[in-house]
């Protein structure tokens, strides 16, 4: 395993693209908080929406407990085992900063492709205006959940933390319902759109296009 300092290198800068990318957002992107009229879509979501919102709350502690590893890395390390991979620790830790850096790029090119049309439907706002299917989304239907489950993963292997390994499992689980969430959503507005954009995308990963003929077209 690298060096303490090394390893701390490694976190600060990961988090400040990460800062950044949020930065951007935060300046950047208007959000729309008017609440969704149509209770059928609420309801419908009901069951699995609670899971997606703890998944969401666990990453909020992943990304806490990271943190905090960039200034308590000898207290936390006594406390939280680490996982010990012998001699491939430290190639591990770099892909896992390749993996942060990664994340970061695809999620300011997913944000950047929404533009003012980002939004999360199962929070209940009105009807976007626009599907949209261009630059990272004409391959992949989340690509924003994609990059946080590399970032987190990326710092798990810089880490080598068996708390984050857990942690992330139950997060990842939680963006995995939040975008089943959303695509029931999507298709309720979008319909035939929707569906013809899920037969040509991958949810998290590039897939190749659906040949047959679209539905509705």
């Amino acid at each position: 395993m690298f060096p303490k300092l090394i390893i701390q290198i490694f976190l600060i800068i990961g988090f400040l693209v990460f800062g950044y990318n949020i930065t951007y957002i935060i300046l950047t992107k208007k959000r729309n908080k008017n609440n969704s009229s149509n209770e059928e879509i609420q309801k419908k979501l009901k069951e699995t929406r609670l899971f997606a919102r703890i998944g969401v709350w666990v990453l909020n502690i992943f990304i806490t407990l990271v943190c905090l590893n960039i200034f308590f890395f000898d207290i936390l390390s006594i406390i939280i085992p680490r996982i010990d991979l012998g001699l491939v620790d430290e190639i591990v830790q770099i892909i896992g900063l390749t993996l942060v850096l990664g994340g970061n790029v695809s999620l300011y090119l997913a944000y950047h492709e929404l533009g003012i049309y980002w939004f999360y439907p199962i929070d209940g706002i009105k009807k976007p205006k626009k599907l949209v299917t261009s630059g990272i989304y004409s391959k992949i239907r989340h690509p924003i959940y994609l990059s946080f489950n590399l970032i987190c993963v990326g710092f798990i292997m810089i880490l080598l933390d068996w708390l984050l390994l857990f942690l992330y499992i139950i997060g990842a689980l939680g963006l995995y319902f939040q975008a089943i969430d959303e695509e029931k959503i999507l298709i309720e507005y979008f319909e035939d759109e929707y569906v013809n954009y899920k037969l040509n995308t991958g949810r998290f990963f590039i897939r190749y296009k659906n040949k047959d003929k679209p539905i509705g077209g």
